[in-house]
């Protein structure tokens, strides 16, 4: 036997929305299994802690008891669907890592492609392969590490200074 966290997430199928009442009373109701619950008006979610002797025990037990749970506390009885269950050492180390993607800024980007950061900007304004930003913030703009790294390793660079147009009249 060991212990697995159950995640369980049901949506809408209906226009009814959840009552705050319900979810704080199901909040209530799942609480000796160690949840975490959340909700908005037209989803809810929970997970919590069970012992089985496996993932395909501990989820099947977990989604039967956070329905009956639900059901209980009169959230609505929408479809289910999301419902995984990991063991919780499995769980925990998972946390453990970073959930952020490897992003990078211009600078660095412009240095795995071994250009500068006006050249990087021109074939991010310009290049019909280079990635699209992950995030366009004020300050800066971000690109996910992996998708400079493709386009470096599959770009047909053009050796030299590009060619600059000629002004009229001269």
């Amino acid at each position: 036997m060991a212990f697995f966290s159950v995640l369980v997430e049901a949506r809408a199928a209906d226009d009814r929305e959840i009552d705050r009442a319900a979810l704080r009373a199901f909040a209530a109701a799942v609480e000796p299994y160690h949840a975490a619950v959340s909700g908005t008006e037209r989803s809810w979610s929970a997970r919590i802690s069970v012992e089985a002797a496996g993932a395909a025990d501990g989820a099947a037990l977990g989604v039967a008891l956070v329905i009956l749970l639900a059901r209980q506390a009169e959230l609505p009885e929408w479809p289910i669907v999301r419902a995984e269950a990991v063991r919780e050492d499995v769980f925990v180390e998972d946390l453990a890592q970073p959930q952020l993607p490897d992003l990078v800024s211009a600078p660095e980007a412009a240095q795995l492609l071994q250009v500068s950061v006006e050249r990087l900007q021109q074939l991010a304004a310009g290049h019909r392969d280079f990635p699209p930003p992950a995030y366009e913030l004020a300050a800066a703009t971000l690109w996910l590490r992996p998708a400079i790294v493709t386009f470096s390793e599959h770009w047909e660079r053009e050796r030299g200074t590009p060619r600059t147009e000629e002004p009229e009249g001269a």
